[in-house]
């Protein structure tokens, strides 16, 4: 979800290393967005020192206190931009007062509006008719369980880029591409689906709640593996993976952040892998392809196309493609007629560029 630009500024005070972070209040159990609002307002302060800094943070605290953040989590994205769009400019005056205008935004009945008929419209209202917010309430711990496990998980989201394990050194040895004769789109599928899953990505549960969380794809390529792309879940340590309506917990263990190569690991179920993974350099233009992933959060969604060009760079090498890939499809997969992985869609056409999509080689996950 996009922000503006104060906020995303504000977003860096959370780690000034000028301040006195011995001497500031603890605000590990907040939310991305109260964190976020309170440096906002807090701005001025900061200027003049640590102290004025600590002392304004403190008041937010006493503020947030008396004005709790309200739950959003059942709002539709269109509201909440709403309501954000509304309320956004309180950021700078105090957290009670952003909280109590989000508060009196939500009570308001919707405004009736005339269909759009565009196609980001029409986008946007596929979006809302999934809510994936939910995915991160089901089975909630109990209460002491969260305060003994603070929802933030702090512990995991000082992981690094650099940390990460290489995407090579986690994965088992590559599946062999199957043979056999050519199938048809709705054989592929058949070959393909229950390989595919939605992946939905926040900072924190908090953040979940006020729905600030992105959507995006996975492929198994073991019974615990996934590859996806990183921009899915990078800064986003709390990961579900989701398939027909069956949500699991994921986790990031390896990738290569500059490439956009990442794996999950899923462990509390078991995942059907593809049946095979081509080298990208077996490859030819013209080949027929299907792209499987979930557009606009429309889970198993299939497209299909041809191989347009293939580009080998220095790290990654790229499948252009024809075959249709939209905002949600990152991170799903890219398969020949034999149902093999080649590609992990990643790149969509955008402005006046037509059927020009691109995927990551799967090939290179192991490289």
């Amino acid at each position: 979800m996009a922000r503006s630009g104060f906020v995303l500024v504000a977003t860096l005070l959370i780690s000034a290393p000028s301040l006195a972070l011995a001497a500031l209040p603890d605000r590990s159990t907040l939310s991305y967005e109260e964190n976020v609002t309170i440096n906002t307002a807090c701005a001025g302060p900061l200027k003049r020192g640590d102290s004025a800094f600590a002392d304004c943070v403190r008041q937010q605290l006493g503020q947030l206190e008396k004005h709790p953040s309200p739950d959003r989590s059942a709002l539709t994205a269109e509201k909440n931009q709403a309501i954000e769009s509304k309320c956004s400019y309180l950021r700078r005056t105090s957290i009670g007062d952003y909280n109590d205008c989000l508060t009196k935004a939500m009570e308001a009945p919707a405004p009736e509006q005339a269909a759009e008929a565009s196609d980001d419209a029409l986008g946007k209202r596929l979006e809302t008719e999934t809510d994936y917010a939910r995915v991160f309430t089901q089975d909630k711990p109990s209460a002491a369980k969260e305060k003994a496990e603070p929802a933030e998980k702090p512990e995991v989201m000082k992981v690094s880029a650099t940390d990460l394990a290489l995407p090579a050194t986690v994965l088992p040895k590559r599946i062999e591409p199957a043979s056999g004769a050519a199938m048809n789109a709705q054989e592929v599928f058949k070959k393909v689906e229950r390989s595919i899953f939605v992946v939905v990505a926040t900072p924190s549960l908090a953040d979940a709640k006020s729905r600030n969380f992105v959507t995006g794809s996975a492929v198994a390529v073991t019974e615990h593996l996934l590859l996806t792309n990183c921009h899915v879940v990078k800064g986003r340590p709390v990961i579900k993976i989701v398939q027909n309506d069956q949500a699991t917990d994921a986790e990031l263990v390896a990738g290569k952040m500059g490439l956009d190569r990442c794996v999950l690991r899923a462990d509390s179920i078991k995942l059907e892998p593809v049946r095979g993974v081509r080298s990208f350099d077996n490859l030819a233009v013209g080949e027929h392809v299907y792209a499987v992933g979930a557009p606009f959060r429309l889970e198993h969604t299939l497209s299909e196309g041809l191989i347009s060009s293939l580009h080998p760079r220095s790290g990654v090498n790229l499948v252009q493609t024809s075959a249709p890939v939209s905002p949600g499809s990152s991170g799903g997969g890219l398969f020949d007629d034999r149902g093999n992985l080649i590609g992990i869609t990643t790149l969509a056409s955008s402005g006046r560029a037509q059927n020009i999509n691109f995927a990551i080689a799967a090939s290179d996950y192991w490289n």
